[in-house]
């Protein structure tokens, strides 16, 4: 059976239709959001769910890399303090050879060493955020310290890493005892004690002795140092590489997301239009006279 068009209940059906479809529009055009809830496109929503995923996982290796990024930079900086030491130590040492340095000269090229010895040990147990940087896996202890008359590494030759992109792993702790031992009997804080009592007696056999472990020391921490530059290098790689992953990933996001801001205001206008017609409609329809319900 056919339905007759009613124009008010009909007309009725049009304004709400027209002032939904407006107000899907505005709001679009308000907030930029095309996606207002799951309903209005489940397979967008699923898309844009996993992208965001994919977005909080590249976030959490760009802050990965930065906390990375922050203490290699500051490993660097002691490194470049602990060659730069160790090599006034070796010109303190080669100065204080000869028979004809004289006590008062000793004295002060021991005092000397000794306080690079205590500048160096400073510099090995540096931390960062409260955990030792050379001091291997242990964070609440000093790398090196004197323990009973003797110098002692308390870290552990393990390292922290931590994952700074899929897949790499960064280190951001050292092994201190690969530092001022690696292969040799005695650490460098030893060796450093002995070039001072070696310099006290005018002992030159034991100062040239003690000179060549300082130099092997400092070959230990140019080869530390030039491991930690290729890891900042790779890591200002990752960050590229990350941000533009990020990029399209972000760019991906707002496609399924965020509002065509043309395309909405074409939708709002044109809901704006067929709501006015639908009202006009109506209107004209519920305009009748007294001479209408006479006929």
């Amino acid at each position: 059976m056919r339905i007759p068009y009613d124009v008010v209940r009909d007309g009725l059906s049009a304004i709400n239709h027209a002032a939904e479809e407006m107000a899907l529009a505005q709001q679009q055009v308000s907030s930029g959001q095309r996606i207002m809830r799951a309903g209005d496109d489940p397979l967008g929503t699923q898309q844009a769910v996993l992208e965001r995923a994919g977005l909080g996982s590249t976030d959490a290796y760009l802050s990965s890399r930065d906390a990375a990024a922050s203490r290699l930079a500051s490993a660097d900086s002691v490194l470049a303090s602990f060659g730069d030491k160790l090599a006034s130590v070796i010109s303190t040492g080669l100065s204080a050879r000869g028979s004809s340095i004289t006590p008062a000269a000793r004295a002060a090229a021991s005092a000397e060493v000794r306080g690079l010895r205590d500048s160096l040990l400073a510099d090995i147990n540096s931390s960062f955020g409260g955990v030792p940087l050379f001091g291997g896996t242990q964070s609440n202890i000093a790398a090196y310290a004197s323990v009973n008359g003797a110098w002692t590494y308390q870290g552990t030759s393990d390292t922290a890493k931590i994952e700074v992109e899929h897949g790499r792993l960064v280190a951001i702790t050292f092994d201190g005892q690969a530092l001022a031992q690696g292969t040799d009997t005695a650490d460098v804080f030893t060796l450093l004690d002995q070039l001072a009592n070696a310099i006290d007696i005018g002992d030159d056999a034991a100062m040239a002795a003690a000179v060549a472990g300082a130099e092997r020391a400092l070959d230990r921490t140019f080869r530390m140092q030039g491991q930690l530059g290729a890891d900042e290098r790779g890591l200002d790689e990752a960050s590229i590489r990350l941000s533009v992953m990020r990029q399209a990933g972000e760019a991906r996001r707002s496609k399924i997301e965020d509002t065509n801001m043309a395309e909405a205001i074409t939708r709002l206008t044109k809901a704006e239009t067929a709501y006015r017609a639908a009202l006009g409609s109506v209107s004209l329809a519920e305009k009748t006279s007294l001479l209408d319900y006479l006929r």
